[in-house]
């Protein structure tokens, strides 16, 4: 039996690290501004006798879905709404898909059961309470679906709605009966599913989820637990980033299975939960009558002029798809900068009314992939498209404003010196009680109402995120309340913790107490131009260690460097000297630098060096610049990978 496992560890590793705290609380928003997080990535595979289970992962959603195919026979649990690689993943395997099962109607994005009906005649299959107004075959507890050589038996496991359902997947040759249990928003790695998404008071249906939990706890401890969704997710908190576990597992870790009784359960699940974005409410009823089929074009949204904006106006949002810099320098008063970097599909529906009128500003590729990722949580009718055309704004009688960026240093300047502006923290309380820039405001972007409660709108603020994703969209969010002076901190807490700058917080209270001076070495930041330089001149003279998982690890790398899962860091480093010259890479540098931090924090006298910027600077600066001091065909090589993963669909690279 051939397993692949390449779900992302990063804050459990770090769990066992110096910067457990800080990881915990960003890493699920840092981890979907990967460039492959909008589009259905590969991250967990079994096969056996005349089967394949197969996980996607759609990191900007943090949605996990299945195929399972036997003997020709195919079918999909939990589909996204675009199915074209389940379609097409399940022909290479030389089946069709029959069957699109559901654990649940979803609330957080809109599925694509009704467009797998349409596409390849697949039957839907659901629990008999969801109150389904689409042609499905209705599931009751103990009732078994076959595809080919696996079966797929239904509990009822009610709790996070009361229709949840858990199919436990049997299949030959496996050590384990059941095999693997997909437990939809029931049961997730590290957490369950919240129970305040309905009509329906959630101490009800957290006691019902009590009863759940103890019945899958009755499974073997072998049984391989696959959810609905990883980190990031907003149906649940404090979901770990593995996107599969053991029952034995969570029973020992999952804090929600060691509770000890029913009251304490309750308490504790209806208890810190992350808030509900307004869509949810609009999906749950979309899934359950059956998502209409939207056409797969890439027709663009109507041009709209300055008279049509202002006609949609003051109900109307303008979303700006661009970059942090582009918006910064001008963009049209009241526009809110959700990029697609980032996780635009979560925050849109977050920051816009699900049925206001909807304008995206942004060039026609971004337009268009702004327009794709939008309709997997319901937005259909995007209301019309801006050019970027600062002057034809002006022109058309549109207010353009500018906001300013703040470097890291500069603002450490102003605060040393008592000038600084008002600095609010837009981050969750979390994240805030983890690390922060020092003594400042905690008001997070999901509660922007309380700008105009709490701040002076004629004075100056300064918005401070992780990485200026949502602090960016904090600038638009005040300006649309009548802010007149915002701005964002430059690359926020991240950039800050690259410059050296101080922050306080558990994280450093607890990094501080581990070093044995009282003070924490910060790594070196390596430049991605003098990298490349010294890795062609002097070959061997740094060890290039890449913390990604492996399939992203497989896909592009730096040629020569070594694929170290960050658990295995410090096992990997007692192999080398002392004073070996290793450089960690990431995506972007952050991770990489908390985890240099944390181990050098463990092992005094070690010195860890960090790629900053990434891999996405060394791409940009080296690959992309043709820089003469590193052969290009050398690092343009690809990596290769033992057990390589067959790719989700690359057309759409927009990242999250």
């Amino acid at each position: 039996m051939d397993t692949h496992n390449a779900s992302p560890t990063g804050a459990v590793t770090c769990a066992l690290m110096l910067l457990a705290p800080v990881l915990s609380a960003q890493d699920a928003e840092r981890t979907t501004h990967a460039f492959d997080a909008a589009t259905p990535q590969v991250s967990f595979e079994q096969k056996g006798d005349g089967w394949t289970l197969r996980q996607y992962q759609l990191g900007c959603l943090s949605h996990l879905s299945y195929l399972l195919v036997s003997d020709g026979h195919a079918a999909v649990v939990d589909p996204q709404r675009d199915v074209d690689h389940y379609v097409r993943d399940a022909a290479a395997l030389g089946a069709k898909i029959e069957l699109a099962l559901l654990t649940h109607p979803h609330a957080d994005f809109v599925a694509g059961h009704t467009e797998l009906a349409r596409r390849v005649g697949a039957e839907i299959a659901v629990s008999e309470l969801a109150n389904a107004e689409f042609p499905h075959r209705t599931l009751r507890d103990g009732d078994r679906v076959v595809v080919g050589r696996i079966s797929l038996e239904t509990w009822s496991t009610p709790g996070h709605t009361p229709n949840a359902t858990t199919f436990l997947v049997r299949a030959p040759g496996t050590a384990t009966d059941p095999a693997f249990a997909l437990t939809g928003d029931t049961l997730f790695v590290g957490s369950i599913g919240r129970p305040d998404l309905l009509d329906v008071p959630p101490a009800v249906l957290a006691a019902q989820s009590w009863t759940s939990i103890q019945r899958l706890k009755t499974l073997p401890d072998g049984t391989v637990v696959l959810p609905a969704h990883g980190a990031g997710s907003l149906c649940g908190a404090h979901l770990s980033p593995d996107t599969s576990s053991t029952i034995g597992r969570e029973k020992a870790t999952n804090p929600y299975l060691r509770i000890p009784s029913e009251a304490s359960f309750v308490a504790n699940v209806i208890s810190h939960q992350p808030v509900a974005p307004r869509y949810f409410a609009f999906n749950v009823e979309m899934n359950r009558k059956g998502p209409p089929i939207v056409a797969r074009d890439d027709a663009l949204p109507p041009r709209l002029d300055g008279s049509s904006i202002a006609s949609l106006r003051p109900a109307g949002w303008i979303v700006d798809l661009r970059d942090q810099e582009s918006y910064a320098r001008a963009h049209v008063e009241g526009a809110i900068n959700v990029a697609l970097r980032g996780r635009l599909d979560t925050w849109t529906g977050i920051v816009v009314p699900f049925h206001d009128p909807l304008i995206l500003v942004g060039s026609d590729d971004e337009v268009r992939e702004g327009v794709f990722r939008l309709r997997r949580i319901g937005y259909d009718q995007i209301a019309g498209r801006l050019l970027v055309n600062p002057d034809g704004w002006r022109a058309a009688g549109l207010t353009v404003r500018s906001s300013k960026v703040i470097a890291p240093r500069d603002l450490a300047a102003a605060m040393a010196k008592g000038t600084e502006p008002l600095i609010v923290d837009v981050r969750s309380a979390d994240e805030y009680a983890d690390v922060r820039i020092g003594d400042v405001g905690n008001i997070p972007v999901t509660e922007s109402e309380r700008f105009a409660k709490v701040l002076a709108k004629d004075a100056p603020i300064v918005m401070v995120c992780n990485s200026a994703y949502r602090s960016s969209m904090a600038v638009g969010l005040a300006e649309r309340l009548g802010f007149a002076d915002v701005a964002s901190l430059d690359g926020g807490i991240d950039a800050w913790m690259a410059a050296g700058l101080p922050t306080i917080g558990r994280m450093a209270d607890t990094a501080s107490a581990a070093a044995p001076t009282g003070a924490l070495t910060l790594p070196e930041p390596v430049d991605a131009t003098m990298l490349a330089k010294v890795l062609a001149e002097q070959p061997g003279s740094y060890q290039v260690v890449d913390l990604r998982p492996a399939a992203q690890f497989a896909e592009w790398t730096i040629p020569g460097a070594k694929n170290v899962a960050a658990e295995a860091l410090e096992k990997h480093l007692s192999g080398l000297p002392q004073d070996a010259r290793v450089v960690l890479v990431d995506r972007d540098g952050s991770h990489a630098f908390a985890v240099a931090g944390a181990v050098m924090a463990r092992q005094p006298g070690r010195v860890l060096r960090v790629l900053h910027g990434g891999l996405v600077r060394f791409h940009r600066d080296v690959v992309l610049g043709g820089t003469a001091t590193a052969p290009a065909a050398a690092i343009a090589a690809p990596a290769t990978s033992p057990t390589p993963v067959p790719a989700a669909p690359k057309k759409r690279s927009a990242g999250c």
